[in-house]
């Protein structure tokens, strides 16, 4: 590797690499959880509230004073000659009948049983299609809500009609005039099992949507932080993992600086059980004690060569300056000046 790579090489440490790796793995499975999460409680939602409108519906029909329903729509259309309106008559009314307030109360409380649902009860049109209204639980209300007495209507967006047969069942939610809902349709039979009208019931899709939002709130808040705190623990966690290797790290580099005294106790697992840490641990002391016994003996070693060098090199010099011209002619010189000194002497 060349010195301009080792340059573009960036540090990054070991417990950011690790708290990275945690979130790119689960961070699709947070997702992937809370998407599953949402798509579950969504339709949970919707089947119990569902089951809440049969449920309601189902006790209503066992519930109701059939004889007095029927007795109700047969006062009123033989006396009333609003019931069934005519083309271009008042279309509803609200009956001073006894019966009808009976009814109605009867609907009310029903509907205070499930606050958000809308109950009425209806009979069948002289049209193909048309149904003519009896009671709602909104004529208590103030002001009044909902179908009015003998109003008559007729719908394409939805089945009720078809309720006067069999129970029908709207959970995709639908556009009325009045709004848009989900509903129940369920006929009612007198004693001798004879269909005399039904009963529907309604709950606003607003109210399943604002139910699904809440959900959708509540889980983002509880996804982001459970997210931060599991994230924010990760890190801690890679942090109490990784602070025995970066030890382990600074150690060896003073090591190859030639400190050799190092403290290794703190940085091995004090529990009753070992692992990789004291494993690399163990090894680096026996290696510290390895590297400076043999740095010992070679400094040794080295300072014995020193002094074979030293005396090589001193005779190196020595007969260098002995086989030099300049020495020769001095012993020479020297030899003759003994000579003639001796000789001068056995004179």
């Amino acid at each position: 590797m060349t010195n301009t790579e080792e340059k573009k090489k960036r540090y990054l440490s070991l417990r950011i690499k690790i708290w990275f790796a945690f979130i790119l793995i689960f961070t699709p499975v947070f997702v992937a959880s809370y998407v599953w999460f949402y798509l579950y409680t969504s339709e949970k939602v919707k089947t119990n509230i569902s089951d809440d409108l049969i449920q309601t519906i189902e006790g209503a029909v066992k519930r109701m004073n059939v004889e007095g329903f029927k007795t109700l729509y047969a006062e009123e259309s033989a006396n009333n000659p609003l019931c069934p309106p005519q083309e271009g008559e008042e279309n509803g009314y609200y009956p001073e009948n006894p019966l009808y307030w009976e009814h109605v109360t009867w609907l009310s409380a029903i509907g205070d049983i499930e606050p958000e649902a809308r109950i009425y009860t209806y009979v069948a049109g002289e049209e193909d299609g048309e149904i003519i209204a009896i009671g709602s639980s909104g004529a208590l209300w103030d002001p009044p809500a909902g179908f009015a007495f003998c109003q008559s209507y007729t719908s394409t967006a939805t089945r009720i009609y078809n309720g006067l047969s069999i129970r029908v069942d709207t959970w995709e939610p639908y556009s009325d005039d009045f709004g848009e809902w989900i509903t129940t349709y369920m006929p009612i039979h007198d004693k001798n099992g004879t269909v005399v009208g039904a009963i529907g019931v309604d709950i606003l899709a607003s109210y399943v949507k604002d139910v699904q939002n809440g959900i959708v709130r509540n889980g983002i808040i509880a996804f982001i932080i459970s997210y931060i705190l599991i994230f924010g623990l990760v890190y801690l966690m890679s942090g109490i993992v990784t602070r025995p290797l970066i030890e382990l790290a600074t150690v060896s580099e003073k090591i190859g600086e030639g400190k050799y005294n190092q403290d290794l106790e703190s940085l091995g697992n004090h529990s009753r059980w070992n692992d990789e840490i004291d494993t690399l641990s163990d090894t680096i002391k026996i290696m510290i004690n390895k590297v400076a016994e043999r740095e010992k003996k070679l400094r040794k070693r080295v300072s014995q060569l020193e002094i074979i060098v030293d005396s090589t090199q001193r005779d190196l010099e020595v007969q260098e300056i002995v086989e030099s011209d300049f020495f020769k002619e001095l012993k020479a010189k020297s030899k003759d000046m003994r000579k003639r000194f001796k000789e001068g002497g056995d004179k």
